[in-house]
């Protein structure tokens, strides 16, 4: 349940800090008072959107904390599930800055606003002025009859499976494209394979012909070069001749010293090196020999991978290389897609059967209940001042299986005696306030839910018929804590604890006050309610009498 309610530079609120109790509390004022504010902050804490704007008259920060008693909810799976530390007592805070920025916390444990929205699912409803206009909504009907049914726990099994679906479905649509998309470029792709496996490409060939073409196109440059070559080294005056003139030398004086013997090894060194090299250019140079066919095929082979390269887009023969083994891979897929499909379309048919299966179960399961969801609205609607209403629950069947089963659940309803009809369609705005209350009141005798808010539910609604719904939702606390907004003091007299809100206007800037009300000062705000600000004392006597005695105002 709600236990406190700390606002700090919220809209209106320079500082609040506000205790609640079970039961049956009531929030009134006049209208503009900032009632609402209260409820604009709550759901701020509970993760609605922030608004630099709602930041008091030149401050840099505000903040909401909220402090709930969870013990008893069966809530600590939900801290496990966020590795945060459960508490029976949690607190909730959010702080939003001025630069637009907001932090949100739990448990002083920084949390995610998801997270924060999550909890508040868990702890809280809050049916707002507008809430009523999900009546209108086929899903929040078919939700109110799951809620009845305790649908819970098969939704979730249920939803999990068409999770799924969806997704095998998916899957098979993809695979089915892909497949006919290979079909339509296999021949094409095995062409393309083809002249890639047939050049038999090589890491670095490119390179090493680039080379041996430019060699055999300047052969008689490098010929003249290796004959030259030659000639210095092997000459009669050349290099060699003049090594064995130095080896005879330095041997003649090699036992003179460690010295001497020493370059004359270094210079032995230097002679077999460089006959290796005399060598080997004498062996380059008879080989040197303008073959036109082979410098021809050499040319044509490089122009093959320069085209290659060209047609792929790429540089390298390696990335030639990873584009034919990809290729590759793509036509040997081809072979495995028609076994992948129906691998697919079995999976998707095994789930089809069990979806059918728990859409079937959970129809079973609302259909039991639709009887017992009628008579207690109608029931209901009859203590609230419409003896001769009627209201049916239709179910009917979707054309196939959708997130939530296979049913079609919509509310019909007539005031009078005539044929119901769509509730959207037929129910005025007082009467749908009546409905929704019924409806509430039916989900909070099947929830868990430990706190229920209402602001202004009782629109359209004056009289004996405030009165009877007044005692609904003093019922309804019996077993949760039940806040409501309220105009009229037929509600307002019906509850446990009694708030006001206030604005005072003579402040720079404006500011709205909440304060909960005594005994006496409770009367003085009913009879108000009664009266307007003239209070008089036949209205003093109807507020006690409602709030002590069993008046009711007609």
């Amino acid at each position: 349940m709600l236990k406190h309610l700390h606002i700090e530079n919220y809209v209106l609120i320079k500082n609040l800090d506000l205790d609640f109790t079970d039961g049956f509390s009531v929030i009134t004022g006049q209208t503009g008072a900032g009632k609402s504010i209260m409820l604009g902050a709550l759901n701020l804490a509970l993760g609605a959107k922030a608004d630099s704007k709602s930041i008091f008259q030149d401050e840099k920060k505000c903040v909401i904390e909220v402090c709930f008693d969870i013990k008893g909810y069966n809530l600590e799976s939900f801290f496990d599930e966020n590795d945060l530390d459960y508490s029976d007592e949690c607190i909730i805070r959010r702080e939003l800055l001025d630069n637009g920025k907001s932090r949100s916390f739990l448990n002083d444990t920084p949390v995610l606003v998801s997270v924060l929205k999550q909890f508040g699912r868990n702890v809280i409803d809050i049916h707002s002025q507008h809430s009523s206009l999900l009546l209108e909504s086929n899903a929040f009907q078919l939700n109110v009859l799951d809620s009845v049914a305790g649908n819970s726990d098969l939704l979730e099994k249920y939803a999990s499976k068409y999770d799924s679906y969806k997704s095998i479905c998916k899957s098979l649509i993809e695979k089915t494209e892909a497949a006919a998309n290979a079909r339509d470029n296999s021949d094409y792709l095995q062409f393309q394979y083809n002249q890639l496996v047939e050049s038999n490409l090589k890491p670095g060939e490119m390179q090493m012909l680039e080379e041996q073409i430019n060699t055999l196109e300047h052969i008689s440059e490098v010929k003249g070069g290796l004959e030259n070559s030659l000639n210095i080294l092997n000459s009669d005056e050349g290099v060699l001749s003049g090594l064995n003139r130095l080896e005879s030398t330095l041997e003649d004086i090699s036992s003179y010293g460690n010295m001497y013997e020493s370059l004359l090894q270094r210079v032995e060194s230097c002679h077999i090196e460089l006959k290796d090299i005399c060598d080997d250019l004498e062996k380059k140079s008879e080989s040197m020999d303008l073959d036109p066919s082979e410098l021809e095929t050499m040319q044509e082979r490089l122009s093959g991978i320069y085209t290659l390269l060209q047609k792929h887009k790429v540089s390298t023969e390696e990335e030639l290389i990873e584009i034919r083994d990809s290729i590759g891979l793509q036509l040997g897929r081809m072979e495995s897609f028609d076994e992948d499909i129906e691998n697919l379309k079995r999976e998707k048919e095994s789930l089809y059967s069990d979806l059918t299966e728990l859409s079937a179960e959970l129809s079973k399961k609302r259909t039991a209940v639709v009887k017992q969801t009628e008579k207690y609205i109608e029931e209901h609607l009859k203590f609230l001042g419409m003896p001769d209403s009627k209201f049916v629950v239709n179910i009917t069947k979707s054309a196939d299986v959708t997130p939530t089963g296979s049913d079609v659940v919509q509310f019909l309803f007539s005031s009078n005696k005539t044929q119901p009809q769509p509730i959207q369609s037929s129910a005025s705005g007082g009467e749908i306030s009546r409905v929704m209350l019924c409806l509430k009141a039916l989900i909070a005798t099947r929830s868990n839910l430990p706190t229920l808010i209402f602001d202004e539910i009782d629109t359209g609604i004056s009289g004996t018929v405030a009165a009877q719904m007044g005692t609904i939702l003093k019922e309804m606390a019996g077993g949760m804590q039940v806040i409501c907004i309220t105009h009229l003091p037929q509600v307002a007299a019906k509850g446990n604890t009694h708030y006001t809100v206030y604005k005072d206007n003579k402040t720079n800037p404006v500011q709205t006050y909440v304060k909960m009300l005594d005994k006496d000062e409770r009367v003085g705000e009913i009879a108000g309610m009664l009266s307007g600000d003239n209070i008089t004392d036949a209205a003093i006597a109807n507020a006690k009498e409602l709030i002590f005695g069993d008046l009711v105002i007609r």
